[in-house]
């Protein structure tokens, strides 16, 4: 054993990098190995140094920086729970740290990565959000602004995709009643999504389906108040149409 780890040290000193096993290593030092394999986008020995510094030296001026870098080598490494855990602690233990608004950013971005297609359950999109708006009224102007929106607009437009699939599977059942609670989530939550006019017109048809043919008419003639701007000529062809092929 003491071979092996003598051979590890004499390999570590021939590369111009401190051996990682070396309890009396200087924090800059391992700090600055660290930095060195993580430019060279070696995340993995990059964070085991990060990480050393991290659990042993938190109290010092490099526990900072050091907690910022762990966290962004876990998360260029593609390990996100990882570096969402990381992220957290950043910005719970240090509200002045020069990395918040970094971090914070990182955090919306991880939960985004984590979040399930949209035929799972979407709890961790909808916190995804909820981080992201936040993110969004803290940092008015970050540089990440722009991209925070377009995260926004995917998950909500996963969401209204999950209801819309929802509501397909109560059509099946012929639970018409159910399907329209679904399709009315998509209406009147995500109605800046793609969904927003497919969403009306299968709320028409569940409608028609149940024998309601004088409410889906109705119900057309309020959109055609209220939103003018949704019921074009074709989406009116479109929705007599089914109200026709259905009664």
């Amino acid at each position: 054993m003491r071979l092996i780890l003598f051979c590890i040290s004499i390999l570590f000193s021939s590369c111009g990098i401190s051996n990682p096993f070396d309890d009396n290593i200087a924090y800059k030092t391992r700090f600055d190995d660290g930095l060195a394999f993580f430019e060279e986008e070696k995340y993995v020995k990059a964070s085991q140094q990060f990480n050393i510094i991290v659990d042993r030296a938190s109290h010092t001026d490099l526990g900072d920086d050091a907690l910022f870098f762990l966290a962004e080598s876990y998360f260029l490494n593609k390990d996100y729970d990882l570096a969402l855990v990381e992220f957290e602690k950043l910005v719970s233990r240090m509200g002045f740290s020069p990395y918040i608004e970094k971090s914070r950013w990182r955090i919306c971005e991880t939960l985004m990565l984590l979040s399930p297609n949209f035929y799972h359950d979407q709890e961790s999109s909808k916190k995804a959000i909820s981080q992201i708006q936040e993110f969004l009224d803290d940092f008015p102007n970050s540089e990440y602004s722009k991209d925070a929106d377009k995260l926004i607009n995917e998950l909500r437009t996963r969401l209204a995709e999950k209801n819309m699939e929802t509501g397909k599977l109560y059509v099946k059942l012929k639970a018409y009643d159910s399907a329209i609670v679904s399709y009315k989530i998509v209406v009147n939550e995500f109605y800046d999504t793609k969904f927003f006019n497919d969403a009306n017109i299968e709320i028409i048809r569940c409608l028609v389906l149940q024998k309601k043919s004088d409410e889906a008419k109705q119900y057309l003639n309020d959109l055609e108040i209220n939103d003018k701007s949704v019921v074009t000529d074709s989406f009116k062809e479109q929705a007599l149409s089914v109200i026709k092929d259905n009664s």
